[in-house]
């Protein structure tokens, strides 16, 4: 049987996961993909993308 991660893993992930959002959503960054001529769903595929990895970082967390 595979050991589960460390939470302390868990929490740098996490942590990697949250400083890749704050870059994508509150940085000049912004500029780069709010420009007039992206499409509309632009930041719902960033969020999405964002929510994605959450649950994959957190999938094993439930497994016993």
């Amino acid at each position: 049987m595979e050991r589960p991660p460390e939470p302390v893993r868990r929490i740098e992930k996490t942590l990697l996961l949250l400083a890749l959002a704050l870059l994508l959503f509150a940085s000049p960054v912004v500029y780069l993909w709010a420009q007039d001529d992206s499409p509309w769903y632009l930041v719902y595929l960033l969020w999405l993308a964002i929510i994605g990895c959450t649950a994959w970082l957190h999938r094993g967390r439930r497994r016993a």
